[in-house]
């Protein structure tokens, strides 16, 4: 009996491998990486506690990209100095490390501190390609708790796999995320632009594409400077973001002041409803400025759309899209055509 229970939980062990490196090498969005990387990691310590950190180039300080609190996932913002704490000691080790768990803390940070909470933080290190330390993972444990020396050797591996699936999501960025407005680039765009058209000749749905272009942006520019142009799109980009559906919609930068998305599953009244909200968000939206003047920001867009019975052309669709926000220009601006 003794031997069918472990050969069980051998297979048990496998499967919940096998499934977490599928997660982790077919993602390339980073936040969906550190979530599984998390829940892998949190799997095989059975940890309810744990965060992932990323060193940053720059400041050389560790930033939490990710936690689980009591079994929750959770966002935070934290950023830690590397210099004379634990991180250090694993960086120049590259080994795992127990230490202390920081107070006031619900996630678990590594301390030297003795007068911390009773548990104990394991910190793992994520080794990146020319054996690079990139990051951090920690999870919090009793002092008396020991993980099976089999699951110790497959976090380990874990770890690595999480590093590789951190650095590729990271390479993802810099090749498809502009660096200005963190929308995808013109590239991105045209490739996504005509797997959406392709997939909607294989199935009965819908597929809406908007263009916005900034009004009078050339003399926001010329009288503000483009510094603050460049604020402006900035956080145009960022109501995009959190307005679209993440996931689904594809917002990108199409050139210089214009942007697009393309919205699949969406007819022409959800473009429409969409391109509004945008539009009043821009319109009601306080902007940055560097001048002590305040600065108000319209936007205009032109709506596209068809469906698995209308299919046209990647370039004929966006032309009528283009073709509509050049008669939301002519109209006076400020409006959404279709």
């Amino acid at each position: 009996m003794a031997v069918k229970s472990d050969l069980y939980d051998i297979e048990i062990t496998l499967q919940t491998l096998k499934y977490a490196t599928r997660q982790l090498i077919a993602e390339l969005d980073m936040d969906r990486v550190v979530f599984h990387g998390i829940c892998t990691i949190a799997d095989f310590s059975t940890s309810r506690n744990l965060s992932l950190f990323l060193l940053d180039e720059e400041s050389r300080n560790a930033l939490l990209a990710g936690a689980m609190v009591n079994g929750n996932y959770i966002h935070d913002s934290l950023s830690l100095p590397v210099k004379n704490t634990p991180f250090e000691e694993v960086m120049k080790s590259k080994l795992a490390g127990n230490y202390h768990c920081q107070r006031k803390i619900n996630y678990p940070v590594p301390t030297f501190n003795i007068f911390s909470k009773s548990r104990v933080c394991t910190c793992l290190p994520l080794i990146g390609t020319s054996n690079k330390i990139i990051g951090f993972i920690n999870y919090e444990h009793l002092p008396k708790t020991k993980v099976p020396k089999n699951h110790t050797e497959i976090i380990t591996v874990v770890t690595t796999l999480i590093a590789t699936a951190i650095e590729n999501a990271r390479l993802f960025e810099l090749a498809t995320i502009d660096g200005l407005t963190g929308l995808y680039v013109r590239r991105y765009f045209d490739i996504r632009l005509r797997e959406e058209i392709t997939r909607l000749s294989r199935i009965d749905s819908n597929l809406a594409l908007i263009i916005f272009d900034i009004d009078h942006f050339k003399y926001i520019n010329d009288t503000y400077g483009h510094q603050q142009g460049d604020i402006i799109l900035k956080e145009l980009s960022k109501i995009l973001r959190t307005t679209v559906r993440k996931d689904i919609d594809i917002p990108c930068r199409y050139g210089g002041e214009e942007l697009a998305l393309i919205l699949p599953g969406t007819d022409l009244e959800g473009a429409i409803v969409l391109g509004e909200r945008i539009r009043k968000r821009c319109e009601q939206n306080t902007f940055s400025s560097i001048s002590d003047k305040d600065i108000s920001v319209t936007i205009s867009g032109g709506i596209a759309t068809m469906n698995s019975k209308s299919v046209i052309g990647k370039d004929e669709f966006f032309r009528i899209a283009d073709k509509k926000l050049y008669e939301a220009k002519q109209a006076g601006r400020n409006r959404i055509r279709f």
